[in-house]
Parts: C-alpha cells; sequence; structure tokens
C-alpha cells in the first residue's frame, strides 16, 4: 500500500510516549514553503544604497566574529532590543555554554588524558562551528533589525551573505505572520545543516583526538546545555545532555527542545537577569561559585575564563553548497511540531557529576 507525501512527513515525527508535543504548522503550510524554496530565485540588482548596507553588516559580523565572548555578547545585545527575536536569546545561552566547553578542555580531568595538540584541535572544531553559525545567523538578525528601524525589506541581501533559499523564505513568511516559534525552529535547523554541510561531512575534519575518546564523551553525555536559573546562586540548573552529536536531526531535535525549556515560565525570566547580571567568561565559576573556580584552588574543580586560555584564531570560512539544494520534502519536518522535554533539571545530575569529579580530583 503506497503512501502520500502528505501521510509520509505527518508521521515523520510523532509524539514519544513520554513527551508533550504541539503542533507548529500544518502539512500545507509545510509544502508550501517548500515549494517556494525549490523555485528557481530571481536574480537581483544590487544598488548603491544596498552595498553599502552590506558593507556595514559585513563589519559588524566581522567585529562580532572575533571569539566565544564577542559571539555571546551581540546575541544578547539583540535579544535586548528585539526580544520577538527569541533564537537570538537561545543562541546567547547556548553559546554560553560552547565556551564552558571549551574551557573545559583545560580542566583537570581532560587536561590529563589528551595531549596538548589534542585540546588545541577539539577547541578550534567547537571555534569552527560556532564562528561558522554567527557567520551565517548574525547577518540574518542584522537585516531584520534594519527592516524594523527603516521599514525597507533588505532581505534579498541574504544571498549575498551566502545565507541557504531555506531562509530566504522562511523571513518572507515570518514578516507576514510574525510566528516566532517557526521563525526559531528555522534557524535551529539551518545551523544545524550548515554545520553538518561545511564542517562535519569534511574529509578534512580533524578534531585531533581519537574517534573513540569523542564518542565515549558523547554517549555517556558528559556535554549537557546548562541554562541558570533562579533569584540567587548556587542557581538551579535548566538543561539537557547532548548525545550523537554526528547525527544532524539529533541536533535538531535538541534545540528544539532547548528552545522549549528556556522560555519555559518557569526557566525564562530568572535565566534572562541570570545573563544580563553575569557577563560570560567562559568559566563555570559563573554560575557555580561554590564548586568552581576561576584559579586552582583545592577545594575547587578549575574552570578558567576563556581568554586565560585560548588566544583568538582566525581562519578562512569554507565554501560550501546551499545545504537546502537538493533536499527532500522530508527535510522540512521539524516544522510540523514542538516538543516540551518532560523532565528538563539538571541540577542533581550535575551536583552529582561534579561531586564524582570532586572526588576524583582530592584523591
Amino acid at each position: 500500500m503506497g503512501y502520500s507525501p502528505f501521510q509520509i512527513i505527518s508521521n515523520l515525527f510523532k509524539p514519544g510516549k513520554r513527551e508533550d508535543m504541539s503542533p507548529l504548522l500544518d502539512v500545507p503550510a509545510v509544502f508550501r514553503l517548500y515549494d517556494e524554496m525549490k523555485q528557481e530565485p530571481v536574480p537581483d540588482v544590487y544598488f548603491p544604497e544596498d552595498q553599502a548596507l552590506f558593507k556595514e553588516i559585513f563589519f559588524k559580523v566581522k567585529k562580532g566574529n572575533v571569539n566565544n565572548l564577542t559571539r555571546t555578547s551581540c546575541y544578547l545585545d539583540l535579544f535586548k532590543k528585539h526580544p520577538e527575536l527569541h533564537w537570538s536569546f537561545l543562541a546567547h545561552m547556548v553559546s554560553r555554554n560552547a565556551g564552558y566547553h571549551m574551557t573545559d578542555i583545560q580542566n583537570e580531568l581532560l587536561s590529563q588524558v589528551m595531549s596538548d595538540h589534542e585540546q588545541q584541535s577539539l577547541f578550534e572544531f567547537l571555534e569552527r562551528c560556532n564562528a561558522a553559525i554567527f557567520n551565517d545567523a548574525y547577518p540574518q538578525l542584522l537585516l531584520y533589525e534594519k527592516w524594523k528601524l527603516t521599514g525597507r525589506h533588505p532581505f534579498h541581501l541574504l544571498k549575498k551573505f551566502n545565507v541557504s533559499v531555506f531562509m530566504w523564505k522562511i523571513w518572507a513568511d515570518y514578516l507576514k505572520t510574525r510566528n516566532h516559534p517557526v521563525l526559531t525552529t528555522a534557524l535551529i535547523m539551518n545551523e544545524q545543516h550548515l554545520i553538518q554541510n561545511k564542517i562535519l561531512s569534511s574529509p578534512n575534519l580533524n578534531m585531533g583526538i581519537e574517534k573513540w575518546k569523542f564518542f565515549l564523551q558523547d554517549r555517556l553525555e558528559f556535554t549537557s546545555i546548562l541554562f541558570p536559573y533562579g533569584k540567587h546562586p548556587p542557581y538551579t540548573l535548566a538543561g539537557l545532555s547532548v548525545s550523537h552529536f554526528e547525527k544532524v536531526d539529533r541536533r535538531i531535535q535538541l534545540g528544539k527542545k532547548l528552545y522549549r525549556v528556556l522560555f519555559h515560565p518557569i526557566v525564562f525570566p530568572t535565566a534572562l537577569a541570570f545573563s544580563l547580571n553575569h557577563p560570560h567568561t567562559g568559566s563555570r565559576e559563573d554560575y557555580w561559585p561554590h564548586i568552581y573556580s576561576r584559579g586552582k584552588k583545592r577545594k575547587h574543580l578549575f574552570s578558567p575564563e576563556l581568554g586565560a586560555v585560548w588566544e583568538d584564531i582566525s581562519y578562512d570560512d569554507p565554501s560550501s553548497t546551499d545545504w537546502f539544494r537538493g533536499q527532500l520534502i522530508e527535510v522540512m519536518s521539524p516544522l510540523l511540531t514542538m516538543t516540551v522535554p518532560p523532565h528538563f533539571s539538571m541540577t542533581r545530575k550535575w551536583k552529582a557529576r561534579t561531586t564524582i569529579l570532586l572526588k576524583l580530583k582530592r584523591d
């Protein structure tokens, strides 16, 4: 018995037994967007004011893409000005975690099992992924800001910034619907397909660390995305663990769940307050000073500031084809639903993890 494309795409992401699923777009809307994305684009003509705006945004992106600290700050600054850009706050919080992961490479545990070369290579891998996302997403957000401030439609410049046609149509749709969850989900999809296409699928990918080390850490969920919230330190932690990092669909589903966790009414207000009151340093002391320390102390886990252990690096952004080209309708499936994880508290799990690490350190 055959199935129509409508049935196929509708059945792709059925609710898990313990997950609360809510609709996002209906199937006809997803098909309409897909058809528009597959149309051949009309060649654009760039007038002098277009070229001037392109240069203005290009230099803002370059200035913001120096390191993890500058990227994280840029995301938050934009969200403060345009709180409807949910993705910008999600990106800020995830970028904070990227900084923690970068400095974790230099902590007492990983520094003992990885060589200096392996540590440097893993840092550069994380840096390349996060810089590539910023280089693609931040121009989109700045073009939106320009549209909002001037009323002039500048989104044809997305092509000059090598942004996927997928996002051209998403932004055009967003300006009509103001559907914030759809825009946020689309940006999550775009960023993950981008790094899959540009970095993770590269035959030259070299993290400098044996695959078993990377996948052991991945499968055991040592890497987690944490959102500190609450009124006073030590902050409560919400979030989820990262696993199967190599699979783009798993990363997209994780991003969607993290979005719902971060904007949960219990989490969002004080998570935002934490971000506003604690400038990002890369040190986990920012949220748990009773456990972590920027300096090496006997009763604390060492978690240095980013600038103390890593220098800024520069590299050419590798060219790549538009990730959306050649994609089947199934790639649109994440736009059908939103998922609320049944459990997202990480406090107890992280407390147990740090207790073990402190014991290992003292032994």
